[in-house]
């Protein structure tokens, strides 16, 4: 075997195991930190704060018990501030993009309904869901 390909071979090695440590580092970094991922779920947040909280404070069963009641019922009300503030934060958002749309041009006011299209989409993966047809999204 040549020098040239000898050393080819050790790079090639050398990045495969820094790909490798790097994949392990982030899995393990993931595990520790905890809740993560594409799917924002509620209840899988707060059972990630219970668990968090049960470790570092190092909480009896019957105060782990109060604590997940409380998370629980915390979450319930968040959920419903959340669907109240909705269709305000739609209305301010939809009159924000007719303002905008009403100073551009028409070739820019196409080029705007495709960044809309976009926020939407964006929107909807971050949600981990299709965003509902005729409700905006992120963005202005």
């Amino acid at each position: 075997m040549t020098t040239r390909v000898k050393g080819a071979l050790l790079l090639l090695l050398a990045f495969l195991l820094g790909a490798a440590t790097g994949a392990l580092g982030f899995g393990l970094y993931q595990a520790r930190s905890g809740w993560w991922g594409p799917r924002r779920d509620p209840a899988r947040f707060q059972q990630f704060q219970l668990k968090r909280l049960t470790q570092e404070l190092d909480l009896r069963p019957d105060q782990r018990q109060q604590v997940e009641v409380i998370l629980r019922d915390s979450g319930q009300e968040f959920a419903r501030l959340r669907e109240e503030m909705a269709p305000r934060i739609r209305e301010i958002r939809g009159r924000s993009r007719e303002k905008i749309r009403a100073i551009l041009s028409s070739e820019q006011q196409a080029k705007f309904e495709v960044l809309e299209k976009e926020w939407e989409r964006r929107a909807g993966r971050w949600r981990g869901r299709a965003a509902p047809e005729g409700k905006a999204s992120k963005g202005p």
